[in-house]
């Protein structure tokens, strides 16, 4: 990650990691997700997949399938951390 944000310096950028599959959420009820809806962006310096709002620190979208959304949250407290914004649903 640290070579990443060190190429981008201050620029807006994004990175994207496809998973295999979600693990399984078993307090939330899921179990192991599919590929479709299986990754997560990094933007650097934005707020937006579009780069087009900037931010001083960086942005993490947890990309799963509507139908799983309560993932998201499970899987931001995982690490320690928690959801900041609305479910958003990806145009067809």
């Amino acid at each position: 990650m640290e070579p990443f944000l060190t190429a981008v310096g201050d620029s807006p950028a994004t990175v994207r990691w496809d998973f295999n599959a979600w693990p399984e959420a078993p307090e939330t009820g899921l179990r192991v997700g599919g590929t479709r809806g299986a990754f997560v962006t990094l933007c650097a310096h934005a707020r937006d997949l579009d780069l087009e709002e900037p931010a001083a620190d960086h942005t993490v979208f947890v990309h799963v399938k509507q139908v799983e959304a309560e993932r998201v949250p499970w899987l931001a407290a995982q690490v320690g951390l928690r959801v900041i914004g609305d479910l958003v649903m990806a145009p067809y």
